[in-house]
């Protein structure tokens, strides 16, 4: 017996087999090549949902060839972004990504969309969240005429496979979308029409974990949840005592609160089976140092005809000395796509002298930076829910294969950083999703 999970990245897509009694897993990546080219001065970030739907296809296609005895298929994937789509369920849009900056363009009266939003419906927005993509396509007549319904790629794919006709989403990943009531796990529907939102246009909402329907009439199909607590299942085994640290593109650190808290400039998000995470998240994690790698490219470019292979960059940090962590460093601050609260903030590098302006101690800063930002946010949660916090657990390829990146995270937060048994974490986290909807037992019982 084995189950099934799909997760839909923005840069790739993942798909494992986990055989809960031997707890093995085997899994495919495929490269998510449905991006589609618009344009940078507009901001606007768009893939093909036909096309991740075919690379979603091949994967299970690979794996029910070889595996006859999958008990459920879980589902998960990037979020906040929406496309649209009709009365038979077809797509009938791309997928706005979470990554979509039109939010950021101005709107009127001198504010951006997402500021007009924001303060329209009282709830804390950002450029990328559906509800406001969504507003922007209203306001500029972008919303297809024969649109029924908004949802999120996860929730396209699980009426893909299932032959359902209108998107359910659960909560997680509603949540996601924004003018959520946290506390009653449901849409602001009174906030959501007072900013001129047709309401009609929103999924449905369910519990994690629901049974959609069946793939090929057999292989049972659980409702999709978000890639951030997907992640946070497939990581962590202890969820009470945990701190979760992933960094890929982008980074989150999040922990795990039974009760609702309200922070600023940090996200409280539903979790499956109950409580909530409270989640910091980084605009620029692991993309700052591909960042500064395509700076010491341009440099060599510069400087020399024939310049080295800089695909080497990465070794060359694995062999930086953890000694290198002098005092008299460069300041970096790695916000180089902005901040959730301050979209128009950018990176900076400063504390700049005559002697300490070196390739290696760059690298370290660029480090230092992205480790900064996060423990700034560990520092906003209460002292009651982090007094327990004591194991720290890290995911992510960005962080799992940059030694000295982990070496800085530690001395940043004071304990040993260790890595879950297994890659891959959001989509295994997927597959305890469809575990805990068959064996209706629960998500915590599957996490020791």
């Amino acid at each position: 017996m084995c189950y099934l999970g799909i997760d839909i990245g923005t840069s790739s897509i993942c798909g494992v087999i986990y055989a809960p009694e031997t707890k093995s897993v085997t899994s495919i990546t495929k490269k998510n090549t449905a991006s589609i080219e618009s344009s940078p001065v507009i901001g606007e970030k768009i893939q093909n949902p036909s096309l991740i739907m075919d690379t979603v296809m091949d994967i299970i296609r690979e794996f029910t060839s070889k595996y006859t005895d999958i008990n459920g298929i879980g589902i998960t994937g990037q979020m906040h972004g929406i496309l649209y789509v009709d009365e038979n369920g077809e797509a009938l849009s791309p997928l706005y990504t979470w990554q979509d900056g039109r939010g950021n363009l101005l709107f009127k009266a001198n504010k951006t969309y997402v500021e007009y939003l924001s303060e329209k419906s009282g709830y804390p927005l950002a450029t990328g969240y559906g509800l406001v993509t969504h507003f922007y396509n209203t306001m500029n007549n972008n919303v297809p005429r024969k649109t029924t319904k908004l949802c999120t790629i996860m929730d396209y794919v699980v009426m893909k496979l299932t032959g359902r006709k209108s998107p359910l989403t659960d909560y997680t990943n509603a949540a996601s979308l924004g003018c959520f009531n946290l506390k009653d796990l449901c849409f602001d529907l009174q906030v959501i029409k007072k900013a001129d939102i047709d309401i009609s246009i929103l999924p449905e909402t369910s519990e994690s974990g629901v049974l959609v329907g069946y793939y090929s009439g057999k292989i049972p199909v659980y409702s999709a949840i978000g890639d951030n607590q997907a992640s946070f299942l497939g990581s962590v085994k202890d969820i009470s005592h945990s701190i979760h640290i992933t960094i890929g593109t982008s980074s989150q650190l999040s922990v795990y609160s039974k009760e609702y808290v309200k922070l600023e400039l940090l996200d409280t998000r539903p979790f499956p089976g109950g409580g909530y995470i409270l989640v910091g998240a980084a605009l620029c994690g692991g993309q700052s140092l591909v960042i500064l790698k395509e700076f010491f490219e341009q440099t060599l470019r510069l400087f020399r005809t024939k310049y080295a292979d800089t695909t080497c960059f990465f070794e060359k940090i694995d062999s930086i000395s953890a000694d290198s962590f002098q005092k008299d460093l460069p300041f970096s601050e790695t916000c180089f796509y902005g901040t959730r609260s301050e979209p128009m903030k950018r990176g900076t590098i400063s504390n700049i002298s005559a002697s300490n302006l070196t390739p290696e101690n760059l690298i370290i800063s660029f480090l230092n930076g992205i480790s900064s930002e996060l423990y700034t946010f560990y520092e906003l949660i209460p002292d009651n829910i982090k007094a327990d916090k004591k194991i720290l657990v890290g995911s992510g390829n960005s962080i799992k294969k940059n030694p000295l990146l982990m070496k800085v995270i530690e001395r940043q937060f004071g304990y040993k950083l260790i890595f879950s048994d297994h890659t891959e974490e959001a989509a295994l986290g997927a597959c305890l999703c469809g575990m805990a909807g068959k064996n209706s037992t629960g998500f915590i019982s599957h996490l020791s």
